[in-house]
């Protein structure tokens, strides 16, 4: 009998267990792939519908933000990518990374216990160190706009490259080395990110008000670049659109829709 380590992602079961959400109305598991982002965007190019996800064993090419490699131990993480068409006004798609967040964190305090903190823009953390990345792409076909969101979430992986040590860490790692059932977990974070994806127009001031007292980066001093110029200042919270309320020595405010190699200084 193979140990939960051992098993690979079961998409039978992860679609009978979404049947009649909105996401997950199609999924795929795959042993190797480039990326799940871009498996993703080229079914979405061929019209592929809105709730598909990817999940794949293992990456030779997964990405996150600034094009930066994810790296990940094949058959121990969740590395997956999902279809969305959304049927809102586009001027809110950028809330997205705000409500992901929400239901990841959500997802991880059901089953494995654990009380993950959100780091503005698009990052999970667990004592002080990332678990989880998000990566949200917009990409036009001749059916109209969707997005690719891409998720690598760090499970079973126990060791990481030097580099990475002291900056990252997994749900196993967390949790005194408890071996998690990646099925189980795929299955709860699709259900937490599908209730929040109802938010994305009612009920997103809650959403922000949530994302807020779960933040790793409130409170702290940070220094952050948009758009290639620096900003820093103390982060004082999220306004409406889940953008970072920057508040700088002046005494002046400033609000962030996104940002770069955002650090506590």
């Amino acid at each position: 009998m193979k140990r939960i380590s051992d098993l690979p992602l079961q998409a039978r079961r992860i679609s009978a267990a979404l049947a009649g959400h909105s996401i997950g109305s199609e999924i795929q598991v795959l042993e190797e792939i480039s990326s799940t982002s871009t498996q993703v965007q080229e079914l979405g190019l061929a019209g592929w519908p809105h709730g598909l996800v990817v999940f794949a064993e293992a990456q030779t090419a997964g990405r996150g933000r600034r094009e930066r490699r994810w790296s990940s131990e094949p058959g121990k993480d969740l590395l997956f990518s999902i279809l969305l068409r959304p049927e809102i006004p586009i001027e809110h798609w950028p809330r997205l990374a705000t409500l992901t967040a929400l239901g990841i964190a959500r997802g991880i305090e059901e089953t494995a216990g654990l009380d993950p903190q959100i780091k503005w823009p698009n990052d999970l953390m667990l004592r002080d160190k990332k678990f989880c990345g998000i990566l949200a792409e917009t990409h036009t076909a001749n059916g109209g706009a969707f997005i690719v969101l891409g998720v690598g979430l760090n499970v079973n992986s126990d060791i990481f490259p030097p580099d990475l040590q002291e900056i990252a860490t997994s749900l196993r790692n967390e949790s005194g080395g408890h071996i998690f059932d990646r099925t189980q977990l795929a299955i709860a974070l699709l259900k937490h990110l599908d209730r929040a994806l109802q938010k994305w127009e009612r009920g997103f001031l809650e959403v922000v008000a949530e994302v807020q007292a779960r933040s790793w980066l409130i409170g702290k001093r940070i220094r952050a670049y948009h758009h290639g110029v620096q900003t820093e200042g103390l982060a004082a919270g999220l306004n409406g659109e889940g953008w970072l309320i920057v508040k700088h020595d002046d005494g002046t405010t400033s609000a962030l829709g996104s940002a770069e190699q955002v650090r506590p200084v």
